[in-house]
């Protein structure tokens, strides 16, 4: 939960120091779970992003090692990139609850875990001087500059802020900024840091009027974007030390909206982090995804339905009040339309179509248009043919909600009877169709690196790009939409098949971006393949492992430019180093991107020519952005804290350091004065001034 007391600076003028240990270990090793583990393991040891924790090769290869065993391997690996580690009595009490719960050794009561160490003192008074007293006055002026957002500067592309979790309620991660440019961008360089505390990244900034927001390393900060220094922060008190926060916030208004892991939706004062409203809107399942606001309501859907019976969902608030207006189950109940679709599975063992990350917004007609991810459950999907899953709706599947009422408009099932991880959970890009057709459509590429368009207005299919890893779909139907599936490929009990893509993807998190001036798409990818076998004593039936794609070289990581117009690949980046970020193209001519070996870039977004990088202090884990203060235009992205890649695809290059610190926001800009070394010139700054008056951005 959030804990309510907020470290002001500039309103107060001197910061309250706020200390204490990490999740007690006295909550006992169920309490430890389910705040640690249970965000990737499962609620009930089932499994989900990480493998099960209860079955019968977890007992035999941990039941002999006993707590102390376990509980080293714990403190030294789990969770990913935890920082610190463990203590010993934490990892101890864990131990013993996950070898209990596979009928080893008996489980210590709640309660009866080693203390975690105390809480640490208080900070001594500040020294309060005219400095001091200046310093706060300058932050709190720096947030009184902000305007509230309006619908207006939301609906289009991001120019001089960054407002919202890909730039803009279309979902194209692009800035019309130019600024920063081909002839320039050789002259980046950092213009400041800041660490941001013990966290995993995936962490999607916000700017606005000069002020830039972030939900990481267990706060939501406002920082002044000129220097790095604190305006305010929250503590977040849901993200323990190793879990994850959702991916972004949302600007409305004169609120910041935030939501968290555990199920926490919230608007905040923008300008003081004053908490306006607080409502949890969800149960066993958790909230990993930026909430979306448009015409005066927050969007916001749940992830991380790993269990049977578990329903995700999109819901919509009322974003001055927080009231809930409407819900809508991701998975339909027993007398719903789709639930025929389960092969007669009640809905007690349907799960999944998970809402992993912020719906797009259609202006034209009030409407929301998001992605689900797959079921889980494999083993219900092939329960009545185990050679021909059920299609399980509404899993893989592109949805389109009333907006004012939650009514399902129309769906969309691109990858039915998912039983490979392959899941269509991620970005909805709504643009004027690349392919000439004149009607605006929704565009989307799943892990299996198949994007699909869809026509906005009636979820028509239009037509399909397979970016050419994949063995799975071997047709795909010009008319509808439909696959062809290769049944060798249907993983079954006892046997190994083998697949492509890996279960993360072709792509996965990292975001792609479209540039809408050329209609080319950016696509950062993984090169892999797995091995992949059903195991019916694990709840969620599939487990596989990351294997080389044959012929790829052992080059896992590519960056690819794809002209949408035609589906001609104009220029393809292949390197060892897996992608860790999602990429931006700007209108300068750029396209920043991130790597696992910690080089972050900047690529001729024409040619795909690496123009300018540089090597940070950890893995660029995040969504990059940018943004325009005083006529400057600034780069930012989070460095660190790990990512899903440090688990799954991480000994693909064991000479890569994974992430072992907290997340750091790391912010750039070209040095110098005027023109060439990238400030605007007067009539630039100019026209700036007349379109932001206007809501058009930059």
């Amino acid at each position: 939960m959030i804990i309510p007391a907020v470290i002001v600076l500039a309103a107060a003028g001197g910061a309250i120091a706020q200390a204490g240990g990490e999740p007690a270990a006295a909550g006992g090793g169920a309490s430890i779970y389910n705040a640690k583990c249970a965000l990737c393991h499962g609620q009930s040891l089932q499994g989900g992003g990480g493998p099960t924790l209860k079955s019968a090769a977890f007992k035999a290869k941990w039941g002999s090692a006993g707590v102390d065993g376990l509980a080293d391997f714990i403190a030294r690996s789990m969770p990913p990139a935890a920082d610190p580690p463990l203590e010993v009595g934490t990892a101890k009490a864990l131990a013993s609850y996950l070898l209990a719960e596979n009928g080893v050794g008996a489980q210590p009561a709640d309660g009866q875990a080693e203390a975690s160490s105390p809480a640490l003192a208080p900070a001594p008074a500040a020294f309060v001087d005219d400095i001091y007293r200046a310093a706060g006055e300058r932050l709190k002026a720096v947030a009184a500059r902000l305007r509230p957002v309006t619908d207006m500067m939301l609906r289009h592309e991001a120019g001089d802020d960054w407002l919202v979790w890909r730039g803009s309620t279309n979902a194209l991660g692009y800035s019309q900024l130019s600024q920063i440019n081909r002839s320039n961008v050789g002259r980046l360089r950092p213009i400041w840091s800041k660490s941001l505390g013990s966290s995993t990244n995936g962490i999607g900034p916000l700017e606005h009027d000069g002020v830039i927001f972030l939900h990481g390393g267990g706060h939501i900060t406002a920082l002044d974007a000129l220097t790095g220094d604190t305006i305010w922060k929250r503590e977040d008190k849901a993200v323990p030390r190793g879990l994850s926060q959702p991916r972004g916030m949302a600007l409305y208004g004169d609120a910041l909206y935030a939501s968290t892991v555990d199920n926490h939706l919230m608007a905040l004062d923008a300008r003081t982090g004053a908490l306006r409203w607080d409502k949890v809107i969800g149960d066993k399942n958790s909230l990993t995804s930026a909430p979306l606001v448009a015409n005066g309501r927050v969007f916001q859907g749940g992830a991380v339905c790993f269990g049977k019976g578990m329903r995700c969902f999109m819901a919509a608030f009322d974003a001055k009040s927080g009231e809930e207006l409407w819900r809508f189950d991701t998975i339909p109940g027993d007398n719903a339309p789709g639930a025929e679709s389960w092969g007669g599975a009640p809905a007690s063992e349907r799960g999944g179509a998970g809402v992993w990350t912020a719906p797009s917004y259609d202006y034209a007609n009030d409407q929301i248009v998001f992605g689900t991810g797959n079921t889980y459950l494999v083993n219900t999907l092939l329960k009545k043919d185990p050679g021909k899953p059920e299609a399980a709706l509404y899993t893989n599947s592109t949805l389109k909600l009333d907006a004012r009422t939650g009514k399902l408009a129309w769906h969309f099932q691109h990858f039915p009877g998912d039983v490979w991880d392959e899941d269509w959970a991620f970005e909805r890009m709504i643009v004027k169709d690349p392919r000439g057709s004149g009607r605006q459509v929704a565009m989307s590429m799943g892990k299996l690196g198949v994007l699909e368009a869809l026509d906005i207005k009636s979820g028509k299919y239009l037509w399909s790009y397979d970016y050419g890893i994949q063995d799975i779909i071997t047709a795909i139907d010009p008319v509808t939409g439909a696959k062809t599936v290769n049944l060798h490929k249907i993983p079954g009990e006892g046997r190994i098949t083998k697949a492509c893509p890996f279960a993360a993807g072709v792509r996965n998190w990292p975001a792609t971006s479209y540039d809408p001036r050329s209609g080319v798409l950016f696509i950062p990818a993984l090169d892999s393949c797995m091995e992949v076998t059903i195991d019916s004593s694990n709840i969620a039936g599939s487990v596989w492992k990351v294997t080389p794609r044959p012929g790829s070289g052992n080059k896992f990581g590519r960056v690819t430019a794809v002209d949408l117009r035609t589906g001609k690949t104009l220029w393809e980046n292949s390197r060892r180093a897996p992608e860790a970020s999602a990429v931006l193209a700007t209108a300068g001519g750029l396209l920043f991107e991130g790597s696992r070996d910690r080089w972050f870039r900047a690529l001729d977004s024409g040619t795909g020519e690496t123009l300018w990088q540089t090597r940070l202090n950890d893995t660029p884990n995040s969504f990059p952005i940018t943004y325009a203060v005083q006529g400057r235009q600034y780069v930012a992205i989070v460095t660190g804290g790990g990512t899903y890649q440090d688990n799954f695809v991480a000994h693909l290059t064991p000479e890569i350091e994974a992430s072992t610190g907290g997340p750091a926001l790391w912010v750039f800009a070209v040095d110098g004065g005027d023109d060439e070394t990238g400030r605007l010139s007067w009539f630039e700054r100019l026209w700036a001034a007349i379109r932001n008056a206007l809501g058009l951005g930059a």
